[in-house]
């Protein structure tokens, strides 16, 4: 099968419909004169910026904008659709929906603007309009801002705009044209969501499904409220990012300020209305459980709401996709508006091996600790892998006095058992000499319930607790206490000398993955610990690898580790696709979660491939039975030499394919028949995948079966 008919997935139907508007129609400056003198207008404006024209109802803010012959609606009801009630079809219509919440009642209410008794003061702008909403019946006013351009929409609600006077009734959330681009029934289109890797939503077919797609951009936030973490917990939405993509164009939604407070949501036909949409949710306010005492138990608690409102300005940008757009489409377009830097283009796929230097566990007279790995041996392994490797990466965990459990945030002196500074020493000299990159796996975030640590270093929830998460590892009974973002730093900035003699990097297993806010002890807020955790990565000096980076960290990674294969595989989604991994090939290296830890065989091997993700591994010299009763008891098998074969077999595997690729970026991705994909660099190169248990010929060339391959096509 040739390029000329390869299978993109991604196409759509103009949905039948009619577009609910006011009948009059105003020219741009008549409208723009009328609106200035403050008083709430009627009928329509039209504006057209670089091609594209926009045409707005002056009450419900509902819009329409053309370009190319193409019309993008902000909401419009299917002519055949009799099924929704007045909540919806004024949802569907106007500009916003406001959440709120009836403090006296204890009980939380949506409403669009309509339904609210809203009246607008509309002024319109050569390039969009300004909109002040009144929403009488709560007695809440906000400006909305619209501006268009030649490539899409941007939405605005300035923090300092929001003005609330009722007593009673406090915004909980706003969405801002939820059903903007959104279709009817079945067609020919799909949704692509940021969960995990991505993952779309074929909106060709029925559901199964019940349940929306909705998750907490960048996780939830700790201070207020989270749900338990676990092995096998969602994947996070790291980034802030919707896709809704048709055969004659779509929309990319992205949060350009805010994302922080944003959830990113979606629902396909069959569930709740028969529309697809997809939109933001913007977090103002959250109930939460508080307790009558600092040290409270569920027996004592009652449900509370936020008092002050979360402080950011609402930015939410819909840029226009073209006919036929792909995920990887929609990859390069977002990569675009990142200006992330790029990698050199000089070097080979990379390994990585993480080493557990040591554990402890409870023994008669106390914790005993108990040795996994020398540096010694490290030195001893490395060699041997570098001989087939030259971008060898070693990592070792567990290096603290004592072992890996109850160390953090501490993580020096290190343990003699292991080597002490002499071998610790001496295995920095020895890897710099060979070029191979050392980097000590840290955290400064989670701090072990028995660490020595002041109390006022730990972050306290809106509720007077500290914020207390359970180990996320198979196997561990570990709790720790979250620090408060300022504390995790100095933490870090003690440990960077140390670091720095040994010549070696960070890995950072929290910083940049678990964001939340703090109260008492230390105020501040998710975008404060954002800002944070920025500024001390940005100016550590050493080499920046970082677990599970959500977008804000990106800029300064060197290495994303941890990357995720899949989506969460909700049942709403129809597949998982690369997108995290289209968007960040070029810009940094991507390694993957241990292999050994979840080894699923040739399919794990392929999708590091197809992804353009290298694989990483933990190891140790000892026998993992060793580890039986402490907290890495989930690590069930580890030793170097059961393993050194698999290692170097998938590294060479892997490594062969991209190499050849090595430091581009993604250009296109589309599948040529079920089960075999093909994913193009900026240097031409095609990397091919074949799944299949059956050998297939692309462009002239045949990939054998669950094989993969880089070819010029």
């Amino acid at each position: 099968m040739t390029i000329g008919t390869k299978l993109k997935g991604l196409f759509a139907v103009a949905v039948a419909g009619v577009f609910i508007a006011s009948p009059a129609i105003y020219a741009a400056d008549t409208v723009a004169e009328q609106a200035s003198s403050g008083s709430s207008q009627t009928g329509q404006y039209t504006v057209t910026v670089d091609g594209a024209t926009m045409t707005v109802d002056m009450e419900t803010l509902n819009l329409q904008v053309e370009k190319n012959g193409r019309t993008w609606y902000s909401g419009r009801r299917a002519s055949d659709d009799d099924g929704l009630n007045n909540i919806w079809v004024n949802k569907l219509t106007d500009a916003v929906t406001v959440g709120y919440r009836d403090i006296e009642r204890n009980t939380s209410s949506e409403r669009s603007m309509s339904l609210l008794d809203s009246s607008v003061d509309f002024e319109g702008r050569s390039d969009g309009f300004d909109a002040e909403i009144n929403c009488d019946d709560i007695e809440l006013t906000f400006t909305l801002e619209v501006r268009l351009s030649g490539d899409g929409l941007e939405v605005r609600v300035p923090y300092d705009s929001i003005e609330e006077e009722s007593e009673s009734e406090k915004l909980e959330y706003l969405l801002i044209y939820p059903f903007f681009d959104s279709s009817y029934s079945l067609v020919n289109g799909n949704i692509l969501v940021p969960d995990g890797s991505g993952a779309l939503m074929d909106l060709s077919v029925p559901t199964s499904a019940s349940q929306a797609y909705s998750a907490r951009v960048y996780g939830s936030d700790y201070g207020i409220s989270a749900s338990a973490v676990g092995p096998t917990s969602p994947e996070v939405a790291s980034i802030p990012v919707l896709a809704l993509m048709y055969d004659d164009g779509g929309t990319m939604l992205t949060a350009e300020s805010g994302a922080e407070y944003c959830s990113v949501n979606a629902m396909v036909s069959g569930i709740t209305t028969n529309y697809n949409l997809a939109y933001m949710q913007w977090i103002y306010r959250q109930t939460y459980v508080k307790y009558y005492q600092s040290s409270g138990t569920e027996g004592n608690s009652y449900i509370d709401f936020q008092t002050d409102k979360n402080v950011f300005d609402l930015v939410q940008k819909m840029t226009f996709l073209e006919p036929e757009s792909s995920a990887a489409d929609v990859a390069v377009k977002y990569r675009q508006s990142l200006g992330l830097g790029s990698m050199s283009q000089d070097g080979d796929a990379g390994l990585r091996l993480e080493f557990l230097m040591s554990e402890n566990k409870q023994g008669m007279f106390g914790l005993t600790t108990v040795t996994m790995t020398t540096t010694e041996y490290v030195d001893r392994v490395s060699d041997w892998v570098d001989d087939y490797c030259s971008n060898l990466n070693i990592s070792i965990l567990g290096y603290t006095r004592g072992g890996l459990n109850g160390s953090y945030p501490n993580h020096f002196p290190l343990e003699s058992s292991t080597g002490g500074n002499r071998g610790y020493s001496s295995l920095s000299q020895s890897l710099a000499a060979r070029g191979i990159n050392l980097s000590f796996v840290t955290d400064y975030v989670r701090a072990y319930e028995s660490a020595s640590v002041n109390e006022r270093r730990y972050a306290l929830n809106i509720s007077n607790q500290f914020i207390t998460i359970n180990d996320s590892r198979a196997g561990s009974s570990a709790r720790y206490n979250l620090l408060n973002a300022g504390d995790a730093v100095n933490y870090l900035s003690e440990d960077l000398e140390t670091i720095r003699e040994y010549g070696a990097g960070i890995d950072y297993t929290s910083i940049g993955s678990l964001l939340y806010s703090g109260y008492e002890n230390a105020f501040f807020s998710r975008k404060d610990a954002e800002d944070i955790f920025v500024q001390a990565l940005s100016g550590d000096g050493v080499n920046t690898n970082v677990i599970r980076p959500n977008a804000y960290m990106w800029s300064i990674c060197d290495s994303y580790l941890e990357a995720p294969l899949s989506s969460s595989g909700y049942m709403i989604e129809t597949s998982s696709v690369p997108f995290l991994q289209m968007v960040l090939s070029g810009s940094m290296e991507m390694y993957s979660r241990a292999i050994n830890l979840n080894y699923t065989g040739r399919e794990q091997v392929l999708r590091l491939i197809d992804y353009n993700v290298y694989p990483s591994f933990t190891l140790t010299e000892e026998d993992a039975l060793e580890l039986y009763g402490t907290n890495s008891s989930g690590i069930f098998t580890s030793s170097y030499a059961v393993w050194g074969d698999t290692v170097k077999s998938i590294y060479t595997e892997v490594g062969s394919v991209l190499s050849q690729v090595y430091g581009c970026t993604v250009t296109d991705r589309y599948s040529v028949s079920d089960g075999v994909w093909v994913t193009v660099y900026s240097n031409g190169v095609s990397v091919v995948v074949n799944y299949t248990g059956e050998a297939a010929e692309v462009e002239g060339h045949t990939v054998a079966a669950e094989s993969a391959a880089a070819l010029s096509l």
